[in-house]
């Protein structure tokens, strides 16, 4: 990363380093493009694409998932070593407030040097767990970081973690994925009710749909402008790391996803997941509130 200059990138630096806090976030002279961009959602809702678009981005880090809160807060399903992870033993040592204000500023600054090492002056943390600690996030980093909120189609959505498997995080049965939904998606959109402005959803479907005017958007919003390469991510070199193997094998974005629920539930699971799903993408799409494709 190239040296940090000005007055603004210098109080980025401190502020999103070792000493992360809330009290150096209500710094005013830290411009939204200097802001950290948190990326959450449901699984299999599209965040590996919106990872790879930002990632694509001369001025912007973002890396495979980190699983600091989910270790952190112990949560995988029926994890037979729970009781031997670090963050876990370690609170033998401290209480879990406690404990965060020791382990979270590590997590920052290792953002902040993966950053620095591939020449970007921003990062950003993409999990799909993220949406569920937005608390966490203000304890690190104040109110000076922005949320994107990936949303995909509930029935896409489950008809996507069919395919994908993934026993320690996604339940197996419909009635677990359609609860797993809604928590995911339920939390997103309180961040939302609680900070509006720090706050932008971003819908699979129009963005694969329609790149070339929900990117720019999305980007100006972020504070940064487009830069042509975020449209064919997959031409860039990404690090490896955890992520949805299926990324790799697109050059880019498109739509051939979207409406596989017709042919990848039954019509029995399809009618139900809709009935108890139906409510949520009214209120995240009023205009379209019926199912895709």
């Amino acid at each position: 990363m190239a040296a940090l200059g000005s007055e603004g990138e210098v109080t980025a630096r401190l502020c999103f380093g070792h000493l992360a806090g809330p009290a150096c976030a209500q710094d005013p002279r830290m411009s939204v493009s200097e802001w950290p961009i948190v990326v959450g959602g449901c699984h299999r809702s599209g965040t590996s694409v919106v990872r790879r678009m930002l990632d694509a981005h001369p001025a912007i880090h973002c890396g495979p998932e980190v699983t600091f809160f989910r270790d952190f807060y112990a949560a995988y399903a029926d994890d037979p070593l729970g009781h031997l992870r670090f963050t876990q033993t370690a609170r033998s040592l401290l209480p879990e407030e406690e404990l965060l204000e020791v382990l979270g500023p590590a997590f920052v600054t290792l953002h902040e040097r993966a950053a620095e090492r591939a020449g970007k002056r921003r990062w950003a943390d993409k999990s799909p767990d993220n949406v569920l600690y937005t608390d966490a996030w203000d304890s690190l980093l104040g109110d000076r970081w922005l949320l994107l909120h990936v949303v995909r189609h509930p029935l896409d959505t489950l008809a996507s973690m069919s395919e994908i498997g993934f026993p320690l995080t996604i339940p197996g049965d419909l009635e677990g994925r359609i609860a797993f939904y809604r928590r995911y998606t339920e939390a997103g959109l309180a961040f939302e009710e609680r900070n509006p402005s720090r706050y932008r959803r971003v819908a699979y479907e129009r963005l694969v749909s329609s790149p070339s005017s929900e990117l720019p958007a999305l980007m100006s919003w972020l504070g940064e402008a487009l830069d042509p390469r975020q449209l064919d991510f997959n031409d860039l070199p990404h690090e490896r790391g955890l992520e949805d193997p299926k990324i790799d094998q697109t050059a880019g974005t498109h739509a051939e996803s979207v409406g596989r629920w017709r042919t990848d539930l039954a019509p029995e699971e399809a009618e139900a997941a809709w009935e108890a799903t139906r409510d949520l993408w009214e209120r995240i799409d009023p205009a379209n509130g019926s199912a895709p494709g």
